[in-house]
């Protein structure tokens, strides 16, 4: 039997995800429940099988597909930081990021940006501002934000584009070991889900 690919695997750990936390009433705290109902764990998982899309067109990549490319990596990763506040949202409310105005800034909303969660995820998912992951995450938030600029900026090479998506795999797998074990609070897998892989 043939082993499957890390980005195989990142698909199939993507789909379980959304299937296992779309519905975490009776196993997450009720907060957490509230955002994860509105989270659209099924985009991730549709914006995880997309990036297969560059993958295969690795090298052949043009300019316009690799910076499509970029944008699809920078929402995926923006989109597993937002998951991961929002699992363990009461958390963060020991110590919330707030607005200028003193609101706090909700992690499933556009009112927390993809800096705030890079800077908020310091000391949780990271050390500092030179560990590896925080130096990758800011590396893909700049290069995804190139969809928005008029102005030249560095998206790295489609080789590079091939190495960030090694590096996702990695990424999430950081995210899964830290969410909290839920398979003793459900009575069964929901349909569609995938194990062992």
């Amino acid at each position: 039997m043939s082993r499957k690919s890390d980005f195989e695997i990142l698909k199939i750990e993507t789909s379980n995800i959304a299937l296992l936390w779309k519905s975490p009433h009776g196993f997450a705290p009720e907060n957490a429940a509230l955002k994860l109902d509105t989270a659209m764990l099924d985009w991730q998982n549709e914006l995880t099988k997309t990036l297969e899309i560059w993958i295969i067109k690795g090298l052949e990549m043009t300019d316009g597909e690799l910076i499509l490319a970029r944008a699809n990596l920078g929402a995926v990763v923006e989109s597993w930081l937002r998951f991961f506040y929002c699992v363990f949202y009461n958390d963060y409310l020991d110590q919330p990021k707030k607005s200028k105005y003193g609101k706090i800034l909700e992690p499933e909303t556009r009112e927390m940006s993809f800096e705030t969660l890079k800077h908020l995820s310091t000391g949780i998912l990271w050390d500092n501002k030179e560990s590896k992951e925080y130096l990758w995450v800011d590396s893909i938030q700049h290069k995804r934000n190139a969809i928005h600029s008029f102005t030249y900026r560095d998206i790295g090479t489609p080789a590079d584009f091939l190495l960030d998506i090694d590096h996702l795999c990695k990424f999430v797998d950081i995210i899964l070991s830290r969410l909290p074990p839920i398979e003793d609070y459900i009575d069964s897998y929901p349909q569609g889900y995938v194990f062992p892989y």
